[in-house]
């Protein structure tokens, strides 16, 4: 995948996020997740450092990782505390319009694009979504024709690309990995949330979409 972009350092919070835990767990102290005295203890990200290749190469094809630190010409400088007041207060869901709230963020997207002009401090930052809000503007956009014999396609694609656009429908076809019922259940979980109306977000269809793919899972797993 090109990007241009990636993690060169970070800087961590000096004091730690505190969540009791609801059950004995043994004393550990791996990195920035601690576990003890019946609590768990975790140093979020304070500011992280970016190096961006330059004229847009992939990371790592002009500057060598020993050289990120050493190149601040080339930084690009996250800090977090502003980036989650500038996601509450402008941020809004690419598909539905909605706020970015705990438990209830708008931090999903689909990666870095580089034809994507960047939003003022002041705007919602472009293109990006809830999580369940993603995955119903994912399947507005993918092929739900039916399985034809000898592959996973039921039709061709109008440039002959095997994973190009249906020609049919015109949705993106998804590559033909897994099994015939991992296709199956990503027919029926894709089509029902194709139901749901462009810029509204339903959580009793998404409910049965997670519910789906839980049991599908179950049963692969007993069966193995």
């Amino acid at each position: 995948m090109h990007d241009p972009m990636v993690e060169a350092f970070t800087i961590r919070r000096p004091w730690p996020e505190v969540r009791k835990l609801t059950r004995a767990y043994k004393t550990t102290f791996r990195g920035v997740f601690w576990r003890f005295a019946g609590h768990e203890f975790y140093w979020p990200a304070l500011v992280t450092v970016w190096h961006v290749e330059p004229d847009g190469k992939d990371a790592g094809t002009v500057c060598k990782p020993s050289t990120w630190r050493k190149h601040p010409h080339h930084w690009r400088i996250r800090f977090h505390p502003w980036q989650q007041f500038r996601r509450w207060a402008f941020t809004r869901c690419t598909w539905c319009g909605g706020k970015s709230r705990k438990g209830d963020y708008v931090n999903t997207g689909y990666g870095w694009e580089p034809d994507r002009e960047p939003a003022r401090w002041w705007q919602s930052e472009r293109g990006l979504f809830h999580g369940d809000c993603i995955s119903v503007d994912h399947a507005h956009h993918t092929c739900v024709c039916s399985l034809a014999e000898g592959g996973p396609w039921a039709n061709g694609s109008a440039s002959g690309d095997p994973y190009g656009a249906c020609a049919t429908c015109g949705g993106f076809r998804r590559m033909s990995t897994g099994t015939h019922a991992d296709y199956e259940v990503h027919l029926v979980t894709t089509t029902l949330m194709q139901g749901i109306p462009r810029g509204e977000r339903d959580a009793a269809v998404m409910a049965e979409v997670k519910r789906l793919w839980r049991e599908h899972r179950q049963n692969e797993g007993t069966a193995a």
